[in-house]
């Protein structure tokens, strides 16, 4: 018998280069008019961050265009629209805001593995988002701070003033030295993460120089020399501030080009941290077609085979409604090796009983019917 070539997956060519175009276009379009509404018409622009601010432009056109990529993947945009479906329920946001705390707040699924990798991480991203945040609402020319009088700042966002303070006062010194701050957590943090890599290296099989160990240098790089422009200013009369201050501009400007291509890329992505534990705590449980047990949600197992059809590789048990993922992994492997040794194979709960394909699947077995003979391939 004459076996059927297997068709490739259609590829629509182009749909990426029109679709990042599109998106690169629409987040271009918001920045503008982001850093227009900010700075009041262009009216404090500060052109001392103009490199800053082209870096920043440049980091999330990139971060655009790898998302367009990621998101063209039928499991990706089916993450996606699943996650947003589930979270605009009562149950959804409530689920959506106790594991942002969890999560990202409190991130319990890292401080688990040991103290010192939690206060670790908790540093880093912390100090990294925090940092951020500072930084691209003064890049971007959403907040500045105005002289009102003499000795008095008045702090405005978007045109909008929201108050005033002393140019003196407790407040301001912790507004102005915000980086500072969040600096040194940063490099806390990058130092216990360098101390575990190194006593540690035996057990990280898996880490690369350039892609675990080059951006906790980036990180610290910038934390140290943005602290000695401050050094430099307070208690060494400005001496050094030039050299010191366009170091740390040409290091911020490659780690933000660098930061679309890296391990940083997961930043943007948390919200799927959220939606993964969604299916498993909004979804009802799916029993497995043999043993009974339960190993996923039925939205879960459904979305699972949607994309598996959508890429040609779906594995139906021929001549059932059923899947191969309607099996519980187990099960699965069960199935595949008493099929592959000629031997019948009872799927309790969904009451069929199955045998080999002859092609790496399974079959429903009629009553009376004999087995397949099946021969490996030579």
């Amino acid at each position: 018998m004459k076996e059927e070539a297997v068709q490739p997956p259609v590829v629509y060519r182009g749909s990426f280069l029109r679709k990042a175009l599109i998106n690169s276009l629409i987040t271009a379009i918001v920045i503008f008019v982001s850093v227009y509404l900010g700075s009041e018409q262009f009216h404090h622009v500060d052109l001392a961050l103009i490199g800053y601010l082209v870096a920043t432009v440049l980091c999330l056109l990139f971060f655009t265009m790898r998302i367009t990529a990621w998101s063209l993947r039928p499991p990706t945009r089916r993450l996606w629209r699943q996650g947003f479906e589930m979270m605009t329920s009562a149950k959804g946001l409530k689920f959506l805001f106790h594991t942002l705390g969890t999560n990202i707040g409190t991130q319990k699924f890292i401080v688990k593995r040991s103290w010192f990798r939690g206060a670790q991480h908790l540093l880093i991203s912390w100090g990294v988002l925090f940092s951020f945040g500072i930084t691209f609402a003064l890049v971007l020319n959403w907040m500045h701070f105005e002289l009102v009088a003499p000795t008095t700042y008045e702090v405005v966002m978007f045109g909008i003033p929201l108050f005033r303070m002393g140019v003196e006062s407790w407040l301001a010194i912790a507004l102005y030295h915000g980086l500072n701050w969040t600096g040194i957590a940063v490099i806390a943090g990058c130092a216990m993460a360098m101390i575990r890599r190194v006593y540690e290296k035996n057990r990280l099989v898996e880490q690369r120089d350039e892609y675990d160990l080059f951006p906790l240098v980036l990180l610290m790089a910038i934390s140290i020399t943005g602290s000695l422009l401050t050094v430099s200013a307070l208690w060494m009369e400005g001496e050094f501030y030039y050299g010191i201050s366009l170091s740390h501009e040409i290091v911020v400007i490659v780690f933000l080009l660098y930061m679309p291509f890296s391990k940083f890329w997961h930043i943007p992505l948390r919200f799927l941290a959220v939606v993964i534990p969604a299916y498993h705590g909004l979804a009802e449980q799916k029993k497995c077609a043999r043993c009974g047990v339960e190993y996923a949600t039925s939205m879960q197992i459904q979305d699972v085979q949607t994309a598996l059809s959508k890429r040609d590789l779906s594995v139906p048990i021929e001549h059932t409604p059923l899947h191969m993922s309607d099996l519980c992994s187990q099960c699965r492997r069960i199935s595949n090796r008493l099929s592959a040794s000629r031997m019948k194979v009872g799927l309790a709960q969904a009451g069929v009983w199955v045998q080999g394909n002859g092609h790496n699947g399974l079959t429903a077995l009629k009553e009376g019917e004999p087995l397949i003979e099946t021969h490996p391939e030579h």
